[in-house]
């Protein structure tokens, strides 16, 4: 049993595979972000829902407009979040797929990504990906500049996205190709956390790969800072 738990107290217990993507403090602030900003149920897409911590949390929010619509490349995750989803009564619709491959276009009036966006060097020495796979390119840009790229087909105007960029990635990449795909995007929240004790063995590696701009992180008073935005896009 995993317990997410939200700096408002609000917490929630999900059945997760051990080869199930575990959330992080990027998938809490998502979450967070989300509950400040949105007022009203939608018909939502959970993309790279993992074992459900950010939809089901929506959705105990009083955020999804059922059925809740969820998917994840990992065949595991999807079982986690059918069982979830029956655990809390929420309708579901789940499905394996890479990023937004098996659903149709404009039917969404939500899409919330969390799909993996961090440098693929960092996750070699990070614990974050010891049970999957992190293909997101050296600089962390990959997956989401395909999710750029198409993500508009898919959601019925007016309707929105939120994704995070994350520091341990080219933030400056991912940022400019954002604003040249969507016209109206704005920052919603920033989340500064330190780097993990056990990442910080790994420093040389890291200061290489900000000279690169693939991660961006500030040293304060001893600590490595790293951070995440959220981003809100209209359409």
């Amino acid at each position: 049993m995993y317990n997410f738990k939200l700096d408002s107290g609000f917490s929630i217990d999900l059945e997760k595979d051990d080869k199930v993507f575990t959330p992080t403090g990027t998938s809490k602030v998502l979450v967070e972000a989300i509950i400040e900003n949105v007022k009203e149920k939608k018909k939502i897409l959970d993309l790279g829902c993992g074992c459900g911590a950010i939809g089901l949390s929506l959705f105990k929010n009083n955020i999804v407009k059922e059925p809740i619509y969820a998917s994840d490349i990992s065949k595991e995750a999807v079982s986690n979040f059918t069982i979830n989803s029956e655990k809390y009564n929420c309708k579901s619709i789940v499905k394996q797929s890479h990023l937004l491959n098996e659903w149709e276009e404009g039917q969404f009036e939500m899409i919330v990504c969390d799909v993996s966006a961090i440098s693929e060097e960092v996750a070699k020495f990070s614990n974050w990906f010891d049970v999957t796979s992190c293909k997101t390119g050296a600089d962390g840009s990959e997956l989401m500049k395909e999710i750029f790229e198409n993500v508009e087909k898919y959601i019925k105007k007016p309707g929105h996205f939120y994704f995070p960029i994350i520091s341990l990635s080219n933030v400056d990449l991912i940022k400019e190709y954002s604003f040249f795909k969507f016209k109206n995007i704005k920052k919603i929240k920033r989340f500064n956390w330190p780097l993990p004790e056990e990442m910080l063995k790994h420093f040389k590696t890291l200061k290489e790969l900000k000279e690169k701009k693939f991660v961006d992180f500030k040293e304060v008073l001893g600590m490595v800072i790293c951070y995440t935005d959220v981003y809100e896009v209209s359409f």
